[in-house]
């Protein structure tokens, strides 16, 4: 089916142009985290654990709280187990619950991409002013 861009309904050509600019920026921070030997679901799940600051979370809210919702929460956290980024804490008030937590390891990583992720995430978005920026945010806040 071919449309010519004024037929093309306006919700579709929104959530096209939203799709397609979510995977050009999904796209260049994954090169930039690939650089330290993590995926994007690593990564978040590493920025989720240090937004915690040092609360251990439940496999649970880790999931709730990922960019990507999915089933593979538990093998993403398993492979960063095996790195020594995040560990695994039998839960105090429940011993059949695990808990998971950053490890140093884990933060010195973050800490290292910070500033990488930052520089990259600013070129990304350098055609917009701070107000488009904003306002853009505050739009899309609506739709999600």
């Amino acid at each position: 089916m071919n449309h010519d861009n004024n037929s093309i309904p306006p919700p579709r050509k929104l959530i096209t142009r939203v799709v397609k600019a979510g995977t050009v920026f999904t796209e260049a921070i994954s090169l930039v985290v690939k650089e330290e030997k993590i995926t994007m679901q690593q990564f978040n799940v590493l920025r989720i654990l240090r937004g915690r600051k040092g609360k251990p979370a439940s496999l649970q809210d880790v999931s709730k709280d990922m960019l990507h919702s999915n089933s593979n929460t538990t093998r993403v956290v398993d492979k960063l187990v095996a790195k020594e980024l995040a560990e695994r804490i039998q839960c105090k008030n429940d011993r059949r619950q695990i808990e998971i937590t950053i490890t140093d390891s884990g933060l010195k990583l973050l800490a290292r991409l910070d500033e990488k992720v930052d520089h990259r995430e600013r070129e990304l978005v350098e055609a917009l002013s701070e107000k488009e920026i904003k306002l853009l945010i505050e739009t899309l806040s609506k739709l999600s």
